[in-house]
């Protein structure tokens, strides 16, 4: 079982909170509307020509990097990663991927 969290951020649920929110804003900017509800914790998808697993807290497994967060844009729309560089001096990167994935594990409420 694994609770809702962004890595860097804390253990306080409300600070938690608005760092997503405030990262879901950005997406919806960026893509013209705002990802579905879903806190996704584990994403099984094709990248490119890679099958991996991206899960937040872990390393990217193409990119390097920590996985903050992972974004379901709704049905037949993208998924999109948010992931910090490893050299922390960079702004988090937002990677779109496909809409299709193998599997998809949600944090437990």
């Amino acid at each position: 079982m694994t609770a809702f969290f962004i890595p860097g951020v804390g253990h306080d649920p409300r600070s938690v909170e608005g760092a997503y929110l405030d990262m879901s804003g950005v997406i919806a900017l960026e893509m013209g509307r705002r990802p579905n509800a879903r806190r996704i914790l584990r994403l099984w998808t094709r990248r490119g020509r890679v099958d991996c697993v991206t899960e937040v807290g872990n390393s990217d497994p193409l990119r390097g990097g920590t996985v903050i967060a992972i974004f379901d844009m709704g049905r037949h729309q993208p998924f999109v990663v948010w992931w910090q560089p490893d050299d922390r001096m960079a702004d988090g990167v937002r990677e779109i991927l496909g809409c299709n994935a193998y599997a998809v594990v949600e944090f437990d409420s």
